[in-house]
């Protein structure tokens, strides 16, 4: 038998491995986020804010937001990529406070300056930034952005 033949149920034998673990290293890339508007409906918006929300409006690629009119509230729903997590997190400016979120993605917080809240979630390979604006209550409003983001999460 010559070399050659006998090389052949090796080369089937690693060409049979390579396949199989094509699968696996599919697995291991990292997921496209889906299309941020496909995260939430209107139903759940106003499930959890009251109002009617219209259907998503897309902001450029990475975002999207529901409008209610009366009461006039905005939810937005914005995605990042992982690598302005550090400094989103940083908290750069004056008056920045950062608390944590617990229960939501690999890490999420909010961070407050004066009247203005935004929950940042890292889940993954993106960080999502969920706010809610017209919302006075900032206790109705974080709770409000905790609750959007389990739901958009739990379609991942």
């Amino acid at each position: 038998m010559s070399a050659s033949v006998a090389n052949v149920p090796l080369l089937r034998l690693a060409c049979a491995l390579a396949v199989c673990a094509l699968p696996a290293a599919a697995a291991a890339a990292p997921a496209t986020p889906p299309a941020p508007c496909t995260l939430l409906t209107p139903a759940q918006v106003s499930g959890v804010l009251g109002g009617t929300f219209g259907a998503g409006q897309p902001i450029g690629t990475t975002g999207c937001s529901w409008t209610a009119e009366k009461p006039h509230m905005i939810v937005t729903v914005s995605l990042w990529p992982p690598t302005e997590w550090d400094r989103m997190k940083a908290s750069p400016l004056p008056g920045t406070q950062i608390t944590p979120a617990s229960g939501l993605g690999d890490d999420a917080f909010y961070t407050t300056v004066a009247q203005y809240i935004v929950l940042y979630v890292k889940k993954g390979q993106t960080v999502y930034l969920f706010k809610v604006y017209g919302v006075k209550d900032l206790a109705k409003q974080t709770s409000a952005e905790k609750t959007l983001a389990q739901d958009a999460l739990a379609k991942l």
